[in-house]
């Protein structure tokens, strides 16, 4: 780590530049990036707010005197990556975030103002991608001026990247194109929010995320014979089949097999129980007109699956299609005419073992820049409670765990804020770490 007096000087250049990151978050949060490849976008109405809010933080990366290279996989959403250059002789450290943020919902939600104010409070900053994650990217660039303000240089390359595309698993425009452009290096520090449960924690584990669907085919008939499908002695399908009364068995056994994760699935770094399959859309009715006068036809039940970063996704796809296929075969109609199982994505784990040296250099880096705040002692380490482009920096060849300012728990609701004395901490861990692990003169 460096040397007391060093790290004095670096923390109190940071505490120097509140005023400038703070106002920095403020205008890239103003700044409307919603990823134009979000479900429900129209891609040419959105495209272009991510280049603008790249081309705004290459600015930043300039001042510094990094190497700027703005990049663009899709035009008008570029990626920016600043390297600043060190002397030689260091290991080399990537900073990561992402700036496409989820649409806004209803700005009439938002008790703070648009979702696009940067408000700034007492103690916060509010709109949307304020904590997920434009201020995790600025605090990373800023602690690099902290360094230089102080008069310091770096051994090791830092380099720097602002990128597209996290919000919808795009790696391939963003993470992925930086690794692919030749940014590499000894370790990485993505700067997502740790919260929940705690914040500021080093977080070196994150689950795997599959997105699936179910669909349940039902015969539609005149809403008037539904007593024919379901009492006793009725004609049952011969009539007609409700897919709505067919698809909340399937998701009834969907659930039951989330409760045996709740058992089954456990890991140290997670939460109880933390492993599900969360039904997050339900849609259902007649085909082409959704009234409730016709037994309805077919049930397709959207399902977000956090699974165990350890298990292998082939297995855990098997395991909840074998699930649906024992439960369908409980239902005379569904046994004739089992679910249909679409898999739409797969977001891989990102797994680095705990006593990795990048995890205790940001746990050392922390307890060090956290003397007398609320946050002072050693970090808690913990697994993520989402996914996030460690991912592809790991399946690059980049070991990198998480660690940032912000809670998941405001993310992609209303309301979305950042405080202020996070984001000065975190900037302030990212300044020693970058000293620590790069060396310094």
């Amino acid at each position: 780590m460096p040397q007391r007096a060093d790290a004095g000087k670096v923390l109190g250049a940071v505490d120097g530049l509140r005023g400038e990151l703070v106002r920095a978050v403020s205008e890239a949060v103003q700044i409307e990036s919603v990823n134009p490849k979000y479900p429900g976008q129209v891609y040419e109405e959105v495209v272009g707010g991510e280049g603008e809010v790249a081309r705004y933080i290459s600015r930043v990366y300039e001042d510094l005197g990094c190497e700027v290279d703005l990049f663009a996989i899709e035009a008008g959403r570029d990626n920016c990556v600043g390297v600043w250059k060190g002397s030689g002789g260091g290991r080399s450290l990537i900073f990561n975030g992402h700036i496409d943020v989820v649409p806004p919902g209803d700005p009439a939600n938002w008790q703070s103002g648009s979702p696009w104010s940067g408000k700034i409070d007492e103690d916060r900053i509010w709109g949307r991608g304020s904590t997920d994650m434009k201020g995790g990217v600025l605090a990373q660039a800023f602690a690099a001026h902290a360094i230089r303000r102080a008069g310091f240089r770096l051994r090791g390359d830092l380099i720097l990247e602002a990128v597209v595309g996290e919000e919808v698993m795009d790696h391939e425009c963003g993470t992925t194109a930086t690794i692919r452009r030749g940014y590499t290096a000894d370790a990485g520090v993505v700067s997502e929010p740790s919260a929940p449960p705690h914040p500021l924690a080093v977080v070196p584990i994150t689950p795997g995320l599959f997105w699936f669907s179910v669909t349940v085919r039902g015969k539609p008939t005149h809403a008037s014979m539904r007593a024919q499908l379901i009492r006793a002695g009725g004609e049952g399908e011969r009539v007609g089949v409700n897919a709505i009364d067919k698809g909340l068995f399937v998701m009834n056994a969907v659930r039951q097999l989330e409760e045996e994760w709740g058992q089954s699935k456990r890991h140290e770094l997670f939460p109880p129980g933390h492993f599900t399959i969360h039904p997050g859309v339900v849609i259902g009715g007649p085909k082409e007109v959704l009234v409730p006068f016709v037994v309805s036809e077919y049930m397709t039940i959207e399902y977000a699956c956090w699974y165990h970063p350890e298990e292998d996704p082939e297995a855990v796809r098997q395991e909840v299609e074998q699930h649906i296929r024992r439960a369908a075969e409980l239902d005379p109609w569904l046994r004739k005419h089992p679910p249909e199982v679409e898999w739409k994505l797969n977001w891989p784990a990102s797994v680095v073992p705990p006593d990795h040296p990048i995890c205790e250099a940001v746990s050392t880096a922390h307890e060090q820049a956290a003397e007398g705040t609320r946050f002072a002692g050693r970090p808690p380490v913990q697994g993520f409670a989402a996914v996030e482009d460690t991912a592809f920096l790991n399946a690059g060849g980049v070991p990198a765990i998480s660690y940032g300012p912000g809670d998941i728990r405001v993310a992609h609701g209303d309301d979305e804020y950042v405080l202020i004395d996070e984001l000065l901490t975190a900037t302030k861990t990212y300044a020693l770490l970058a000293m620590d692990w790069c060396g310094y003169e």
